[in-house]
């Protein structure tokens, strides 16, 4: 958008568009067009990155510049004749090309390859849009097409959208709406074909419009989601997995995800991308997830006796099948009615079969509080029951919900699906049609005869062999085999294929292929039925296709049902998951207890915290610590000590136990008590960007910047080793300068790990400052011990040459190393005094030895509380001073 006041920020609108899983079957919203505006970080675009990990996974990025848009005099904003719209145009295509560069980076938030989507790449599409509408031209076309989209001019949604002020008072949103529906995508000026499904009334009233802010989650950008081990690294992707971990327990994810079911492993990563802001929907899915913990038996069952059937269901590929098969039955007709009645026959599963268990193990779990289910129960009372009651009443009522929707659905697929060929074959019902029924008698007597010759194959083979019967196996030939047959039969002994082909002309005998699992092959017997058997199958395909045609049509009306029975049973998928990860924890896991305030007193304490990541890696004794990060006390903790004693784990281990928390689950602590965070930033590791030009130092200014600009004081600061990327003078100078302003301008919960051990002195200048260090042990020689435990107080030790020497550095060196260090720490940097005019340097020395007793004297000085002593007290306290250091 327009340029801000500030040059180095820069005002976007972001419009996602994203499917919206509807809640029954009244519901036309088929679509969530969801519009931000934001100011953001020219160099960095920080939000940009926070608002993708929120909204993955993305396939399409469309970018526009208002800058280069006319605005309807033909003319755009670098068209006037002072010069400057060459510079303005350079400014723009720089800017453009920044933001492309961060798109496209973004790997770990591009559906992944082999997902259900119809991408196959791992990276996002960006499209930067050349020629854009007018800023006039974009407001009409949003106009009109939102008129269409939420339902015409009297519908609730289109009066919503003409009193959104927000959108009154920001143009841009009408601009960009404008742009994705003229140029990202003209499907939005007709129809939106992939959700035209039956029972829909066109795209009327298909979209909803809604408001968003970065806020409305915690944001989390993609180097805060690495640092605390947020999602497993993509394949390919170069970043390094822990040392010693595995998909178990490399991440969060890992850690978390003992779902059963895919829709649960899906909404879990969105849950992770997407923590809660809000305490009564954490405090809702802590009870559900308290009390799965206590009743193990309730949990146990609803996990294997009830969500254990959905496990290879995916429901949410099923509603998209459902939709092609309905579209197709409407415009063309089916092409497989086969794999139409397939889809049919699992929704008959998941009404009759899988639902039923479910809900009878979840009302031994609730007991009294399962209540009744209310079919008139009215949408607001079944909102305000979400957002205040229990998540496991919820979800059953829900499921009951949809298993009455679902007996239409049943009684359908029971009245056409012949259940004798299921899952064999899926076939309509011969009683349904008098030539269905005489091929029906067709297919019958194929599987009379097939049983007689596979029985003279075992006979024969007896006599062949001579190793008993019942030694051959028939089995059916997998759809995507390159062969033609339909059956064929199996030899357990691979050895077995020499026999085999002694006997091949004899009867007619063809080997396929030799596996591991035995020796596959068929007769001309088999081959000649099996052609048969294909022959009857297509015809009667032929015969039925009208039918399943209209049985089609209707049963793609019970996708939205569907769509709220998958986001039911994937949350409570998650919560029972969630459950069983905290009850089967070797060290046990807690229930935090959760604050939302800036009050002194409120904060983050954590008993005996454990990184949940590296605790379960293999041989680990991880030793637990504590946080006390409490607000007017001790929000800033400065974290100091040796090389490789554990201050990345430790301080990494706080923000995944803040995320854990703040997603439902419970956490790796003996006791918690978390006050609600709106963002964990972070700032660690090193490394740069040489595509875009960026140093490892400017990546790190970039990323300490981005996190001053964003921060406030219900923020998490994560910082690793900050300034170390430039000369000593400087990079301690950046880092504690950045220190004071967290401390005295933001105030927000901090951990900062340093080797800058003079920082440590900020304890005695800030009343928020905390100091502690990791521990370990040398013997003064060669030896050191890392005890991995937090201590109060400062260390002033890193222990680097001790380190140095635990990797088999040559002796030479690490004696070098220990004779140089030992030179600079009595080192004194001074700059070269102007000499007298006589030519004589006086004593350096003694003059450097005055300054350093002076610059002590006013450090305690400033202590002093001048303003309220008397004049007495001042010279009884400060003359003895002046005296002790020669002043």
């Amino acid at each position: 958008g327009n340029s801000t006041q500030d040059s180095s920020t820069a005002k976007l609108c972001v419009v996602s568009r994203r499917p919206h899983r509807r809640s029954g079957l009244d519901d036309p919203v088929r679509y969530v067009l969801e519009h931000v505006v934001f100011l953001d970080d020219r160099r960095s675009f920080a939000n940009v990155d926070s608002l993708l990990t929120r909204l993955a996974p993305v396939s399409t990025a469309y970018v526009a510049c208002t800058e280069g848009t006319g605005d309807g005099d033909g003319r755009g904003k670098g068209g006037g004749r002072d010069g400057k719209d060459g510079a303005a145009a350079t400014e723009v295509s720089s800017l453009l090309s920044r933001l492309v560069s961060v798109l496209e980076s973004r790997d770990d938030v591009a559906p992944p390859a082999g997902d259900d989507s119809t991408t196959t790449t791992t990276t996002i599409d960006v499209r930067v849009l050349p020629k854009t509408p007018s800023k006039i031209a974009a407001t009409s076309l949003a106009e009109s097409t939102l008129r269409r989209l939420l339902g015409g001019e009297g519908s609730p949604s289109h009066v919503a959208y003409r009193g959104d002020t927000r959108i009154a008072e920001e143009p841009m949103i009408s601009w960009c709406l404008g742009c994705l529906f003229s140029v990202a995508d003209g499907s939005y000026a007709t129809t939106i074909d992939e959700y035209d499904d039956a029972g829909g009334n066109g795209n009327g009233g298909e979209c909803r419009l809604v408001s968003g802010t970065l806020g409305s989650r915690v944001c989390l950008d993609r180097t805060a989601a690495e640092a605390i081990h947020l999602l497993p690294p993509r394949t390919g992707s170069g970043r390094a997995l822990l040392t010693g971990g595995n998909v178990g327990n490399n991440s969060i994810y890992g850690v978390l995800n003992r779902c059963k079911t895919r829709m649960g492993s899906r909404t879990l990563e969105v849950w992770l991308r997407q923590p809660l802001v809000d305490l009564r929907a954490i405090v809702r899915r802590h009870d559900a997830v308290g009390r799965l913990v206590e009743d193990s038996i309730g949990r146990d069952r609803l996990r294997e006796e009830g969500l254990n059937a959905f496990r290879g269901l995916d429901i949410d590929r099923l509603g998209r099948r459902l939709i092609a098969d309905g579209r197709a039955a409407r415009e063309r007709g089916i092409v497989s009615t086969s794999k139409a009645l397939e889809g049919l026959y699992k929704l008959h599963l998941i009404g009759d079969k899988f639902l039923p268990p479910l809900l009878e193990v979840m009302e031994g779990l609730l007991g009294n509080d399962a209540g009744e289910h209310d079919e008139g129960r009215e949408e607001e009372e079944e909102e305000e029951e979400e957002a205040d009651g229990c998540a496991l009443r919820y979800a059953y009522r829900g499921l009951a919900k949809t298993h009455v929707d679902l007996v239409k659905a049943t009684q359908l697929a029971e009245k056409v699906l012949d259940f004798d060929a299921a899952p064999r074959d899926y076939i309509i019902r011969p009683e349904l049609d008098g030539e269905l029924a005489d091929v029906r008698e067709e297919l019958d007597r194929i599987d009379v005869e097939l049983g007689e010759i596979h029985s003279g194959m075992n006979d024969l083979w007896a006599e062949i062999s001579g190793k008993g019967n019942n030694q051959v196996k028939l089995e059916d030939v997998d759809a995507n085999s390159n062969t033609s047959c339909v059956w064929q039969f199996r030899l357990a002994n691979t050895n077995d294929a020499k026999l085999l082909d002694a006997h091949k002309e004899d009867y007619g005998v063809r080997v396929h292929r030799i596996l591991k699992n035995g020796v596959y092959f068929s007769t001309r017997e088999l081959e000649q039925l099996g052609t048969k058997k294909k022959d009857l199958m297509a015809e009667y395909e032929e015969k039925q296709r009208d039918i399943v045609n209209k049985c089609m049509e209707v049963a793609s009306t019970f996708v939205p049902v569907l769509e709220r029975c998958s986001v039911l049973l994937a949350e409570l998928d998650v919560i029972a998951s969630f459950a069983h990860v905290a009850a089967y924890s070797s060290n046990g896991y807690c229930r935090p207890e959760m604050t939302d305030g800036e009050a002194d007193g409120l904060g983050i304490e954590l008993k005996e915290a454990r990184h949940p990541c590296v605790e379960l890696q293999d041989d680990m004794n991880f030793i637990a610590n504590d946080f006390n990060l409490v607000f007017g006390s001790s929000s800033f903790l400065l974290v100091t000590g040796p090389n490789m004693g554990g201050k990345s784990t430790y301080i990494r281990s706080l923000g995944a136990i803040i995320t854990m928390a703040q997603i439902g689950s419970f956490v790796p602590c003996t006791s918690a008590k978390i006050n609600i965070v709106h963002h964990i930033l972070a700032r660690v590791g090193a490394g740069d960007f040489q595509d875009r030009g960026i140093s490892t130092f400017m990546a790190e200014m970039l990323e300490a910047s981005s996190i001053l600009r964003t921060s406030t004081k219900r923020s998490l600061i994560i910082i690793d080793e900050l300034g170390r990327g430039t000369s000593t003078f400087d990079g301690f100078g950046l880092a504690k300068a950045i220190s004071e302003h967290i401390v005295q301008k933001i105030g927000c919960m901090t951990v900062f790990a340093t080797h800058f051990h003079e920082l440590t002195a900020l304890e005695e200048q800030e009343a928020s400052v905390a100091n502690s260090h990791v521990t370990a042990c040398s013997d003064g020689r060669n030896g050191l011990t890392f005890l991995y435990e937090v201590r109060p107080g400062p260390c002033l030790e890193s222990f680097g040459i001790q380190v140095a020497e635990m990797a088999n550095m040559p002796t030479s060196i690490i004696t070098d190393a220990k004779r140089k260090a030992k030179e600079l720490e009595n080192f004194v940097y001074r700059k070269r005094p102007r000499l007298p005019e006589d030519g004589c340097s006086g004593d350096e020395h003694e003059s450097s030895d005055k300054t350093a007793a002076a610059m002590e004297f006013l450090n305690k000085f400033k202590r002093l509380p001048i303003n309220k002593m008397t004049l007495e007290e001042k010279q009884r306290i400060v003359l003895p001073m002046l005296r002790q250091y020669g002043l």
